[in-house]
């Protein structure tokens, strides 16, 4: 009799630490998904939704910084589907004067910081302190560059 009543209290046992582990399994796999379809669809500050006007240039290297040929003006329109456009310009002297390069993606807002997720892969990580937009980033060309860009005063209708 002692035998079957230890038998059932392990088996009793055994059965409530596996129904527990599977329940747990499924809140966590409820929590990821739950993350995973909010983040998707999170809205950015309509702070930020607007066109921004500024520019690059590098932060030093063989040009000293001065960034003749390095330095670009920039526009960059946030939409209210966090999404962007960067449209950067080149300035300066030579055969880059002019030429101007797009690049598109996401705009992630965290706080203070907000990330531009490029479809190409690259992440541009900028301060917001007011109306304006700062960060230090790897340029393509392997420059590393300040970037400040401010919000553009919005168009009357």
């Amino acid at each position: 009799m002692v035998k079957r009543e230890i038998v059932t209290i392990l088996a009793s046992t055994a059965l409530i630490v596996l129904a527990t582990g599977c329940a747990t399994q499924r809140s966590n796999d409820a929590v990821a998904s739950l993350t995973a379809s909010d983040a998707s669809r999170s809205p950015i500050p309509h702070e930020l939704v607007g066109t921004w006007s500024g520019w690059f240039r590098p932060v030093g290297g063989v040009d000293g910084g001065g960034g003749n040929a390095m330095e670009a003006a920039m526009t960059l329109e946030i939409k209210d589907d966090a999404t962007y456009r960067l449209i950067s310009t080149r300035r300066g002297r030579g055969d880059a004067a002019g030429t101007a390069s797009n690049d598109s993606g996401v705009v992630v807002a965290n706080g203070r910081t907000v990330t531009l997720r490029s479809s190409s892969g690259q992440r541009i990580a900028l301060m917001r302190k007011g109306d304006a937009l700062y960060g230090v980033t790897k340029h393509p060309s392997g420059y590393t560059i300040q970037m400040t860009l401010e919000r553009a005063a919005p168009q009357a209708p």
